[in-house]
């Protein structure tokens, strides 16, 4: 056992892929902290129970983990959210796991990274990266339609704005990029579809990423679902209703089913987010 403890804290998934990015992410921290043992923990329960019946292994909420840290020992603590926004499931951290592992070991000094898409230098950041990913398609006249999630709490009530906020710093590089949301109401898919009919009409290319740490199930359904004739149009995935329109998406050569962890810029973010709340802490 090492000195210190870091818990990589993320929502969860029931796919594989997402799965093969958390090995990446835990390699990547154990990297820069080699005085560490990883953690990672998740906040959803249903991914846990779901990913526990499909396969096995066995992922705990933060809570559960960080009471495993304090009773092995460890001598300090650092958690990082590996979450795009500060919204409800980063909220957990504060509110729901921290209280209890303070009053539990106040002796135990703990750290917390913020997320992602914290202070506008980082919206911009995260902007150049996506954008330098996505150059030469753009410069080609193909679009890029990005989805993010979106949820806002009491603590965070501005959260969603840093996706209004990067969408408008991405347009002024290329207005041919649009983000929407799976539940953020004033970004919903038919401002991604006005968007494109403005900007960029049919029957152009459409290249479709998830503006989430992985690509799991809102990725893989949601956005890039193929159709259900079960469903009405409404019901479709992004992609389908997009071919819908007229616009041209090919799965295999449009669809980067990915997450934002995969980039090791993005990474790297979350990182010094961890190392700026240690100077913080430490000043």
């Amino acid at each position: 056992m090492k000195d210190s403890a870091l818990l990589l804290v993320t929502f969860g998934s029931t796919y594989p892929g997402p799965h093969e990015t958390f090995a990446r992410t835990r390699a990547f921290f154990a990297e820069a902290y080699p005085d560490s043992d990883i953690y990672m923990a998740f906040t959803s329960r249903i991914c846990i129970a779901r990913w526990y019946k499909k396969t096995g292994e066995q992922y705990h909420t933060a809570d559960v983990i960080l009471d495993k840290i304090g009773q092995a020992g460890y001598k300090r603590v650092r958690i990082q959210s590996l979450h795009i926004i500060p919204g409800l499931e980063f909220s957990f951290i504060h509110n729901l796991y921290l209280p209890k592992f303070r009053e539990q070991y106040p002796e135990i000094p703990v750290v917390v990274g913020r997320p992602l898409l914290d202070e506008e230098h980082d919206i911009r950041r995260v902007g150049d990266i996506i954008y330098k990913a996505f150059e030469t398609r753009l410069s080609r006249g193909e679009g890029l339609v990005l989805m993010g999630h979106g949820n806002d709490t009491d603590d965070f009530p501005e959260a969603n704005t840093r996706y209004e906020r990067l969408n408008t710093y991405l347009q002024s590089l290329d207005n041919k990029i649009v983000i929407g949301t799976v539940d953020y109401e004033a970004m919903l898919y038919d401002v991604v579809e006005k968007h494109l009919h403005q900007a960029l009409p049919a029957p152009a290319v459409l290249n479709l990423l998830p503006l989430m740490s992985v690509a799991g199930d809102h990725a893989l359904n949601d956005l890039a679902g193929e159709r259900n004739e079960d469903e009405e149009l409404e019901e479709q995935s992004w992609m389908v209703r997009l071919q819908e329109d007229g616009y041209t998406i090919n799965p295999q050569e449009h669809c980067h089913l990915h997450g934002l962890a995969d980039y090791k810029e993005i990474c790297q973010i979350w990182l010094e987010h961890l190392q700026e709340a240690e100077k913080q802490v430490l000043s």
